[in-house]
């Protein structure tokens, strides 16, 4: 037995002598990764751009107002358009920039430094390089819908470029339809890709096939009033290669029902309690008889047995007028990213443009509206009632064909604050009118952009200069490139 003691106390001793020479190593992790994993910097981009898009909090989005589907009856800055009070520029360039594009070109990056192990490896590779340069190209296309010129060839390399340039907003357009068709032709259906970190398709790759060709669909008819040969071009491939054909293909982003996951709505719309519907938008849904308006809005909320909007950008009393309904405010309704009605009526606008997209502009049309009503489960025969409708059907319906498309898609996007303003500018329709209130950087008009962070005119403040002079100055009255009319 003491022999025994003795072996195991000279072991320890010696352990312990060896081990002083490397005392750093206690405190190291050995079963921690060091680096973040590719899948789960995609997974935060997921996560980030889904909030940008979803939340409807007036320090991060306030789309909603611009696209006067909504208003606020208590703090009415936001939507009389006072995009400085709350450095909005800045909040957007930190979601899109540092918390969605640094980690897709992150992941990528390590993506593309692994050496692949053989055929079945390389296509799984281009499948996840691929599917992360959709999502960085989603990405840019909202920086430029926003701001127009922004950083893009220096962007997030603060090593070679602490003080990027911003780019051309065209010219990043033009480049990011090449990262497309590139994406898109790397895409192997039949091979695997991101799995279960994919929180949109879990991993589908004909799906982001898909969802790229309709990308590529907007981005082309973005281009359309400033260059439609190569809108042309760009649109009939995009069709080609297969756009979105049904709601199974609509990327949505799944919420739950715990406080750290649930869709941010629920902290606007339940918790707070100050955003109703506006006047003017309810107002045409009431004149339509639009079967929406009970999933839209609240049907307990109804005054006098119909539902009312609140004038926009007025403080108000909330209880005075209708809510919003009850399927906006569950903590787990899914935010969507983009969806087979919008590709709708983009392709009923393709058609209208007279490019060859396999059907009329009628016919899309009609798809759009019947679209958003299964979205919206609204019964079959009562989408059926509306569409025949003879101030909803395509050949009856006041306005110009791109009117009637425009407007429809504006209804179509509710609660997709950002691309019904997006829409808005590039159709210049419904008719939408700034408060007499607005700040007076407005001009009193509906803001066609967002002004750049306050930050960038210090921190930045050369190529800041440079960016806003070349656009015509860092208003929220100046055109993005493409909106030309």
């Amino acid at each position: 037995m003491k022999i025994v003691k003795t072996i195991f106390f000279a072991g320890a001793i010696l352990l312990s002598i060896a081990s002083c020479d490397n005392v750093d190593n206690l405190n190291q992790d050995k079963k921690a990764y060091t680096t973040v994993l590719p899948n789960a910097l995609m997974t935060n981009a997921q996560v980030n751009y889904a909030y940008f898009l979803t939340n409807a909090s007036v320090n991060d989005n306030n789309f909603r107002g611009y696209a006067q589907y909504w208003t606020s009856t208590t703090y009415t800055d936001e939507v009389n358009y006072n995009q400085e009070a709350r450095n909005l520029g800045n909040s957007h360039t930190v979601i899109l920039y540092r918390d969605v594009l640094q980690d897709l070109l992150n992941a990528e990056k390590q993506i593309k430094a692994k050496e692949a192990l053989g055929p079945v490896d390389t296509a799984v590779k281009k499948n996840k390089i691929s599917i992360l340069e959709v999502q960085i190209v989603m990405a840019y296309q909202t920086l430029v819908d926003l701001f127009g010129n922004v950083p893009y060839t220096e962007a997030l390399d603060i090593a070679a470029h602490p003080l990027p340039k911003y780019d051309d907003a065209k010219s990043i357009y033009l480049d990011l339809a090449i990262r497309l068709d590139a994406a898109i032709a790397d895409m192997d259906a039949g091979k695997e890709s991101f799995g279960t970190a994919d929180l949109i398709y879990k991993g589908n790759v004909a799906n982001w096939k898909t969802l790229a060709n309709s990308v590529k669909l907007k981005l082309g008819l973005h281009l359309a009033d400033v260059e439609p040969a190569k809108a042309k071009s760009m649109v009939e491939s995009a069709y080609n290669s297969g756009v979105m054909t049904n709601e199974s293909q609509t990327a949505l982003f799944k919420y739950f029902s715990s406080i750290v996951d649930m869709n941010p709505l629920y902290n606007t719309l339940v918790n707070e309690q100050q955003t109703v519907p506006t006047e003017f938008f309810v107002n045409e849904l009431n004149a339509k008889e639009d079967p929406r308006r009970d999933v839209f809005f609240n049907p307990l909320s109804k005054k006098g047995g119909v539902y009312k909007g609140a004038p926009y950008a007025k403080q108000v009393g909330y209880g005075d007028f209708s809510n919003v309904g009850s399927r906006l405010k569950e903590k787990t309704n899914p935010g969507v990213i983009f969806d087979y009605t919008e590709t709708c009526f983009l392709l009923a606008d393709a058609a209208n443009r007279g490019f060859s997209v396999g059907g009329t502009a009628d016919e899309y049309y009609k798809k759009g509206i019947l679209a958003s009503m299964y979205f919206w489960k609204i019964a079959d025969a009562d989408a059926q009632t509306y569409v025949n409708r003879v101030d909803v059907a395509f050949a009856t319906a006041t306005g110009t064909a791109k009117e009637k498309i425009a407007y429809q898609l504006w209804i179509g996007y509710y609660n997709r604050g950002f691309e019904a303003w997006t829409e808005y500018r590039r159709l210049d329709f419904p008719a939408l009118h700034a408060p007499s209130t607005a700040v007076d950087a407005a001009e009193g008009k509906v803001p066609v952009r967002n002004i750049y962070s306050l930050f960038d005119k210090t921190l930045n403040k050369d190529n800041y200069d440079a960016a806003a002079a070349a656009i015509g100055g860092d208003l929220m009255t100046t055109k993005i490139f493409w909106d030309r009319f």
